[in-house]
This record gives C-alpha cells, sequence and structure tokens, in this order.
C-alpha cells in the first residue's frame, strides 16, 4: 500500500485543479434554485390569497408581484428576474381579466 500523499505516477499537486467549470455549474444550481424558491412563495401567495382566502384574483396577483419585487430587491436578482415578474404579472392580469370577462357573458 502506498503512503498517504503519493502521487502515484500523475503530475496532480493538491489544490492546483482548474475547477472553473465546477464553480460555474455550482453556481447555476444555486441560482435555479434561488429562483425556483422564489417562484413557489410567489404561487402560495397567489393560489393562497386568491382561493384559499377568497379575496379574489386580482389580490393574489398583488401578492404574487409583491413577493417578486421584493425578492428581487432583497437578493439582487438581474435582469432576468425583472423581466419575469413584469412579464408573467402581465400575463396573469390578462388571463384574469379574459376570466371576469368570460363569467360577465355567463
Amino acid at each position: 500500500m502506498a503512503a498517504h500523499g503519493a502521487h502515484h505516477g500523475t503530475d496532480h499537486e493538491h489544490g492546483k485543479m482548474d475547477i472553473t467549470s465546477h464553480k460555474a455549474l455550482f453556481s447555476g444550481f444555486l441560482k435555479t434554485t434561488e429562483w425556483s424558491c422564489v417562484m413557489l412563495a410567489m404561487l402560495l401567495g397567489l393560489t393562497v390569497f386568491a382561493f384559499a382566502m377568497g379575496l379574489g384574483w386580482w389580490t393574489g396577483l398583488i401578492v404574487w408581484l409583491v413577493i417578486g419585487v421584493a425578492a428581487g430587491f432583497l437578493m439582487g436578482l438581474g435582469g432576468a428576474w425583472w423581466a419575469f415578474v413584469i412579464g408573467s404579472t402581465v400575463l396573469l392580469a390578462i388571463g384574469g381579466a379574459i376570466t371576469m370577462g368570460i363569467q360577465a357573458l355567463t
């Protein structure tokens, strides 16, 4: 059995390995986890206020927006986050307006 720390014929030096790709992968994993957790909180807020508490779609949408904006500022999320928050809020508002229009016709 070889002694601890023996190189076994390789040119490897402990602490000298290039790990830039590992760092990038882990950073992406953390960003994905961060976004997923915040989006889950936004969705939970929307559904709880709109359906479980019965306060209506628009109240739930306001909660969605408040959580998204607060997370964007507090967590320092970038431009893609703001595009998601604005885009999803607009789409949810359009969906809510269409649903209310259909309900008014029936």
